[in-house]
C-alpha cells in the first residue's frame, strides 16, 4: 500500500514508473477478462473481444501517459483518434460495461492513480460475480415461443393455459389466428411467449400439451433450441 502511494506521488516520469503502469494495467485487465469469462452467459467465447479488453487497457494507459498535464497534447491525441471510425456493433450492453471497466483501469494506471485502479477493478469484478449468483442473472429461464392449433369449438384452451402456467414463470398470448380448411374446418392458431422455470421441463410441458384432445401442429422454439412437435 505504501509502495503504491509513493510510486504514484513521483513528479517525473521514469522508465520504472512507465513499465509498472503498463504491467499493472495488464494485470487488472486480465482480471477483468477472467471475470468476464466466468460470469458470461454466452456459449461461444468471443476471443477477439477478450483480447481487445486487455489491449484497450494498455493503449489507454499509454495515451494517458503521453498526454500528461498538457492540454494541447490531449486535444491533439483525441483529435487524431476522432479520425477513426468504429463500426463494430455491440448488442450486449453488459459487454459495453466490461469495455468501460478496462478503459477505466487503463486511465487510472495512466495517471498513476494505482490505488484507485486496483480498488475499482476489484470492486467491479466482485460485484460481477455477485450478480452472477443473484436472480438478476439469467440461468435456466429460457425465453421461447410456443405455437399450437386447436379446433375453434374446442374447450381445451383453458387447460392448455393451466399446463403452461404450471411449467412457466411468466407467459403471455402474443397473437392468435382464426383459420379454415375443408379438411379440418375452422380452427385457431395460438402463439405464446413464455419463460420456463427450468430448461429441462420443456419436453414435459410439451408432452402434457400433446395429450389434450384436438391439439395439433405444436412447435416449441427457444433461442438455442428448436423442438418440432408437429403431429
Amino acid at each position: 500500500m505504501e509502495f503504491l502511494t509513493s510510486v504514484s506521488n513521483l513528479d517525473n516520469q521514469s522508465v520504472v514508473l512507465i513499465v509498472f503502469s503498463v504491467l499493472l494495467a495488464f494485470v487488472l485487465s486480465s482480471l477483468i477478462v477472467f471475470t468476464y469469462e466466468k460470469t458470461s452467459q454466452e456459449v461461444a467465447t468471443p476471443h477477439h473481444f477478450i483480447q481487445s479488453l486487455i489491449l484497450m487497457a494498455i493503449v489507454t494507459t499509454t495515451i494517458m501517459q503521453s498526454i500528461g498535464d498538457s492540454l494541447a497534447r490531449g486535444f491533439g491525441i483525441f483529435g487524431a483518434l476522432a479520425i477513426l471510425r468504429f463500426r463494430t456493433n455491440l448488442i450486449s450492453t453488459r459487454n459495453i460495461s466490461f469495455i468501460f471497466a478496462a478503459m477505466a483501469a487503463g486511465i487510472a494506471c495512466g495517471v498513476y492513480s494505482f490505488l484507485t485502479a486496483i480498488i475499482g477493478t476489484l470492486a467491479f469484478c466482485l460485484i460481477a460475480f455477485f450478480l452472477r449468483l443473484t436472480p438478476f442473472s439469467r440461468k435456466s429461464n429460457l425465453l421461447g415461443q410456443l405455437r399450437f392449433e386447436l379446433p375453434a369449438t374446442s374447450p381445451q384452451f383453458e387447460p392448455a393455459q393451466g399446463i403452461i402456467r404450471e411449467f412457466c414463470n411468466a407467459f403471455v398470448l402474443k397473437r392468435y389466428r382464426v383459420l379454415f380448411s375443408e379438411e379440418r374446418g375452422e380452427y385457431v392458431e395460438y402463439q405464446f411467449e413464455l419463460r420456463l422455470k427450468n430448461e429441462m421441463q420443456g419436453m414435459q410441458m410439451a408432452g402434457k400439451l400433446r395429450l389434450l384432445e384436438g391439439m395439433q401442429a405444436m412447435r416449441l422454439t427457444f433461442t438455442d433450441t428448436y423442438v418440432n412437435l408437429t403431429d
